[in-house]
């Protein structure tokens, strides 16, 4: 009887940590898509206020709170963020579909460790130039070599993850065991910036409920308009933006649920036969 009741709470704990876990990472891929339209809208060349006052991470609340502002970066809305959100979103709800069906871990790997890749390589100019200064170090050393470390740190857990592909049927169990701690580093990588922005927001409203303002960051990054992802016009960073909602967000998925629609399609034909002969049991 003792076994069968520490069975049901070992099983009731994974199940809430299951959920808590797919709840966080829906959670901030939700938090992120509220910030498209108003990336899509920035312009760095613009007339209002908020434009000629540089760009800043949680765009969306600067928009919905009075008063509320946050350090400026120096990575375009559409070239960096947008795609940015783009590769993190995928990252982030595949490992949650991952945690509702285990077996799609194998089956979607080489697709999952792709989009970890070049969410790692895209990040990566971003995080080695973060507190950039002219005349001088990094003005944020720690972030800098952390989110760059991350970087690497999602890339190197993706190429294992070929690995542990290519080499599953050797040991399905200990490839099984090997993907959940590379799908779980990578998760972890991709949730970096989503920790980072929401400490960011704590300090900001503790900061406002200390002095009774919200703290200004009236500069601009030294290096917004001149990044690396600055090289080429913003409507590149769009149009990858846009193509690959369309496709990975929507025409892939619809894809893959094909071969099920065609299934209810087969046993609609097959029961045609006996409806002719015997009338449709909703007759």
């Amino acid at each position: 009887m003792d076994s069968i009741t520490g069975n049901i709470q070992h099983d009731c704990i994974q199940h809430f940590w299951r959920k808590t876990l797919i709840f966080f990472l829906v959670f901030l891929v939700s938090w992120n898509a509220t910030k498209i339209p108003y990336y899509i809208q920035f312009d760095y060349d613009g007339d209002s206020d908020y434009e000629k006052g540089g760009l800043a991470g949680s765009i969306n609340l600067a928009y919905w709170i009075d008063g509320f502002e946050s350090s400026k970066l120096h990575s375009p809305a559409c070239n960096f963020l947008l795609v940015h959100i783009a590769f993190g979103s995928t990252v982030l709800i595949m490992m949650a579909l991952t945690m509702i069906k285990t077996s799609w871990r194998r089956k979607y790997g080489n697709y999952f460790f792709t989009f970890a890749i070049l969410l790692g390589v895209h990040t990566l100019p971003a995080a080695w130039t973060m507190g950039y200064s002219p005349d001088g170090p990094s003005t944020k050393p720690f972030l800098k070599y952390l989110f760059t470390f991350t970087c690497v740190w999602c890339i190197v857990a993706a190429l294992f993850g070929y690995r542990t592909l290519k080499n599953y049927d050797k040991d399905p169990v200990a490839a099984e065991k090997a993907l959940a701690i590379e799908y779980g580093l990578i998760t972890f990588g991709a949730y970096g910036a989503g920790f980072a922005e929401f400490t960011g927001i704590a300090s900001k409203f503790m900061y406002k409920m200390e002095h009774g303002v919200f703290k200004t960051y009236p500069e601009l990054d030294p290096l917004f308009g001149h990044s690396f992802y600055d090289i080429l016009p913003e409507k590149y960073g769009m149009t990858i933006f846009f193509a690959w909602v369309a496709i990975i967000w929507f025409w892939w998925p619809i894809k893959l649920l094909q071969p099920d629609l065609n299934v209810g399609e087969d046993k609609a034909k097959e029961t045609e036969p006996l409806n002719a002969t015997y009338g449709s049991i909703l007759g």
